[in-house]
């Protein structure tokens, strides 16, 4: 089985309506600043560091196709939702103040204790599902036989919102070393996620939720969830439409990112080279699909 041992998600990468009225939202909203903008497209950072401008965690393109319906539930595999790692609690507690204040109620969708983490749901203008989180010390992540412990409880507000309290400062960027921690997607068939996630990608089973599987790389509790909650009758990804239209997953050594390539083409997995030849932001990377069509760039950005 193949098993990198760094492995993490580096960016996703959305298709959207209207460009200008995303990146209001992910600007005044989440506080993320523009690392490169073009009219039809734009890379998203925390960083203000002008210097760093070719780091992004969220890729906007507008979509030529108008007539795509925004609907939450597609009924298609793709993105459930992706999540932005705050690192530290006291920052999601500057969020939520800050949401409380700004976000318009009809972008909220809830927040949740998962035990080894603390959530908060929203959505963007286009219903893509967005979780801004925090994770607990992993001293306190309750694992047993190779899995860990995730749990859906009330968030404590309260508590959570002491954080800041003391914090004379008004949320409008992000933390410089916030993160992209996961990607949960709607999937056909869990069984043949697990086969592509685990078993030949090589990512750890580290949790099972009713209708859901987690997976993830050194003994984080997950860096991509899959789910069946919109049932087994859906169809295959296509990411030119409204939605993800892929992610992108650090391998962080070349040697790994080589050795992957060979790896999925024992397994037939499907590779797109022609992608490649046009990305010139990653030259080291290599677009494949999970066994729903799910488009995922794997590449090393560590020069």
């Amino acid at each position: 089985m193949f098993n990198p041992p760094k492995l993490k998600i580096d960016h996703v990468h959305l298709n959207v309506s209207n460009l200008e009225k995303s990146l209001q939202f992910y600007r005044s909203i989440l506080g993320f600043n523009i690392a490169r903008k073009d009219h039809k497209a734009a890379l998203l950072s925390p960083s203000l560091d002008d210097s760093n401008s070719g780091a992004f965690l969220v890729a906007l393109s507008e979509s030529d196709n108008t007539t795509l319906s925004i609907t939450r539930n597609r009924h298609k595999a793709g993105m459930y939702h992706f999540a932005i790692l705050l690192p530290g609690r006291k920052f999601l507690s500057l969020f939520l103040r800050h949401i409380r204040e700004k976000l318009d109620p009809e972008y909220y969708e809830g927040m949740a204790d998962h035990g080894v983490s603390e959530s908060i749901y929203i959505h963007d203008p286009d219903l893509n599902g967005i979780e801004v989180y925090t994770d607990r010390s992993p001293l306190k992540w309750k694992w047993a036989d190779g899995r860990v412990q995730i749990v859906t409880e009330p968030l404590d507000t309260q508590n959570l919102l002491k954080e800041s309290i003391a914090v004379d400062v008004e949320w409008n960027h992000l933390p410089q070393t916030t993160s992209i921690g996961h990607v949960h997607l709607h999937v056909s068939d869990l069984g043949k996620a697990k086969t592509f996630y685990n078993e030949i990608l090589g990512l750890n089973h580290t949790a099972t939720y009713p209708g859901a599987y987690f997976f993830a790389s050194n003994r984080y509790h997950h860096h991509v969830a899959t789910n069946t909650w919109l049932g087994e009758n859906i169809t295959s990804a296509r990411n030119n439409e409204i939605g993800l239209d892929h992610f992108a997953i650090n391998l962080n050594d070349h040697s790994d990112l080589r050795l992957l390539k060979d790896h999925f083409s024992e397994f037939n997995i499907d590779i797109d080279e022609q992608l490649v030849e046009s990305d010139t932001q990653f030259a080291s990377s290599f677009y494949a699909y999970d066994s729903d069509g799910i488009q995922i760039q794997f590449l090393c950005n560590n020069s």
